[in-house]
């Protein structure tokens, strides 16, 4: 655990409004109060990243640069970094992974992931983006499975499909969005070519016909990878990471019912607030279950 001065370093400044997301944030409240800075600090590293790969303001060569400056200050090379907020986000992290203890390779392949999205790299197959999720996502529950000093060997896997399935749910929400790349929605190639529907397709006004039968074909998917994440809660010793993932599980379950019921080309398909909070009790008695 790290010492006491090391954990109010970390938490000193408070941290910049990236944006938050109710349906897939994280939940630092969950842990014992040592481990939330650490938390705090890898979220807002993720947000910043994710944010650069997405940038509408940002030429590729940019956002290349400046994905690359974020891995260069994670082992000492703070030199390219482009502002105060930068700084704070990387290097916050950096000292954060230090003092922990956890090793930085994680947050380089979430680096790398994103580098790819940027260079325009579409997932061709299935396999393919489940390759591009152990990148892509699978390192945010396994660096929280570190922290809380749990066994990957024992949870890992199940980890792995819960990270995937939010990722993919994530950016099916995007698809509606013009500025948003195939390259950033999680939707196969090879799906599009078995309908005999391009890319253009999903910038109609509503999914129709082919269209429709895509997104349920990604959703399949996204449902077996739920079910491989199951085991998840009971597999975990810590009762905050249990309670949430937990929580995250049931979010996932219900956001992949949402996305059969609705049309993420009309309008912006998320959880109601009390499904949330429902999930937010699931989890909860999950964990009090086991008590």
């Amino acid at each position: 655990m790290p010492p006491e001065e090391t954990r109010i370093a970390i938490a000193a400044e408070p941290p910049p409004r990236l944006g938050s997301d109710p349906d897939f944030s994280l939940m630092p409240e969950l842990f014992p109060a040592p481990l939330r800075p650490h938390l705090h600090a890898f979220g807002r590293f993720v947000r910043f990243a994710d944010a650069i790969a997405d940038s509408t303001q940002l030429g590729c060569e940019q956002k290349l640069a400046r994905l690359l400056a974020l891995e260069a200050a994670l082992s000492g090379g703070e030199g390219a970094l482009w502002s105060p907020e930068s700084q704070f986000v990387a290097i916050g992290l950096r000292d954060s992974l230090r003092a922990t203890g956890i090793p930085a390779d994680r947050t380089r392949h979430l680096l790398q992931a994103l580098r790819r999205d940027v260079r325009g790299h579409v997932c061709v197959s299935w396999h393919d983006l489940l390759v591009y999720c152990q990148f892509a996502a699978a390192p945010i529950g396994r660096y929280m499975l570190a922290l809380a000093g749990e066994n990957e060997e024992r949870c890992g896997r199940s980890a792995d499909a819960l990270c995937g399935a939010l990722r993919i749910l994530r950016r099916l929400r995007d698809c509606g969005d013009p500025t948003v790349r195939l390259s950033r929605l999680c939707i196969p190639r090879q799906f599009l070519d078995d309908a005999m529907i391009t890319p253009a397709h999903l910038r109609a006004p509503s999914a129709k016909g082919q269209t429709r039968a895509v997104l349920d074909r990604v959703l399949d998917g996204v449902e077996q990878l739920l079910a491989d994440a199951a085991p998840l809660p009971g597999l975990i010793h810590s009762r905050g990471l249990t309670i949430h993932a937990a929580i995250v599980l049931c979010r996932a379950r219900k956001l992949a019912g949402r996305f059969r019921a609705r049309d993420p080309l009309r309008e912006r398909v998320g959880l109601t607030r009390w499904q949330r909070t429902t999930c937010r009790w699931i989890g909860t008695l999950m964990a009090l279950g086991r008590c």
